[in-house]
């Protein structure tokens, strides 16, 4: 398809090889494309904005405008930052920093669908699924292999962890452990079926789940079971769950294994 003539190109603005951008496209100055991506019609690209190879960005979609943020001053130099390979789907919003030179960062593979809001400062890593209608706040950070679903809200400075799966209209406020399946209605417990189509080793999925039980049923605190945790598992999973908890500002949800 090339560039349609109706797309309007910063003369700045620097687009790579076998780039293909529709009609009505807005790509302001400081816009980097990598090679291989599409731009469907009516998607505006502006701000300090770096995309790279073979993205795929739908209609209305809006990467690198101005944060929401009453503190932020239109002046501001901040970025946005997308890897290889994402799908952007209709009128996604993905928002730049909101403090001076600091970034909006996608990883890459990741799928965002339709309606979908990234805010200011959010740091998503590889083979994210976000669906439709669903709303991140600033600064939340979103580890690789996670699956939120639909219409979710997540607060502000909140984390994701690995393989962690979200359930429909659920509102986080803490911090979601990886590994682990949080529902509205259903409570939370461990995430199996990601972790089987993540082809994890039986022996890893009993640590894992070993670990989650020493957690809410030993009647030990956090503290002592995460150290019990340590005692009894070794594998790189069990110890990113327990650097994870370890390092929660805003607390973990309420775990039932």
């Amino acid at each position: 398809m090339g560039i349609h003539p109706t797309a309007i190109i910063h003369s700045e603005a620097k687009i790579g090889r076998h780039v293909e951008i529709g009609p009505y496209v807005v790509i302001e100055e400081h816009v980097e494309v990598g090679d291989g991506t599409q731009i469907l019609h009516g998607a505006h690209l502006t701000g300090w904005t770096t995309i790279g190879k073979e993205n795929r960005i739908h209609v209305g979609a809006v990467l690198g405008h101005e944060p929401q943020d009453r503190t932020f001053k239109k002046s501001t130099r901040s970025y946005l930052t997308l890897g290889d390979r994402n799908i952007i789907r209709e009128y996604v919003t993905i928002h730049r920093g909101t403090k001076p030179e600091s970034k909006t960062v996608l990883g890459n593979d990741n799928f965002l669908m339709a309606l979908s809001h990234i805010g200011h400062n959010c740091e998503i890593g590889n083979n994210v699924v976000i669906v439709n209608g669903t709303a991140l706040g600033g600064y939340v950070e979103v580890e690789d292999d996670a699956f939120i679903s639909g219409n979710c809200g997540i607060h502000q400075f909140c984390r994701i962890g690995t393989l962690a799966m979200i359930g429909a209209v659920t509102m986080v406020t803490t911090d979601i452990p990886p590994y682990m399946l949080v529902d509205s209605k259903q409570g939370s417990s461990v995430n199996q079926v990601g972790m089987r189509r993540k082809h994890f080793p039986e022996s890893v999925e009993r640590e894992i789940k070993g670990a989650f039980r020493c957690l809410c049923r030993s009647g030990l605190n956090t503290t002592q079971a995460l150290s019990k945790i340590e005692e009894l598992y070794s594998s790189p999973e069990v110890k990113h769950l327990v650097a994870f908890i370890r390092s929660s500002k805003r607390g973990i949800g309420q775990i039932r294994p």
